[in-house]
């Protein structure tokens, strides 16, 4: 990752657990159903629920949107999860 990604914004909008809004994304890695692996501009992001699927990818703007039933969002360091809310801390 370059310094000019690094200066680019990333944000998670939530809408109640039925839909996430993300911006900073740099590549959706791999998805299915139950959990999505998503390269943001601040490391990678899972996201996990049930019935999850991409409702919006903008590779321009780095924007994409999933709806579904999320249950977990964290971010990924070295093969381990933290949760967002201990990141965010």
């Amino acid at each position: 990752m370059d310094a000019m990604e690094m200066k680019q914004d990333h944000t998670v909008k939530m809408d109640g657990r039925k839909s996430v809004e993300l911006t900073g994304v740099l590549q959706v890695e791999r998805f299915d159903s139950t959990e999505f692996l998503i390269e943001t501009v601040m490391g990678k992001l899972k996201v996990r629920g049930t019935g999850l699927k991409m409702k919006h990818f903008d590779t321009v703007n780095k924007k994409a949107a999933i709806d579904g039933r999320i249950s977990a969002f964290m971010y990924v360091d070295s093969g381990s999860g933290k949760s967002f809310f201990k990141r965010s801390t």
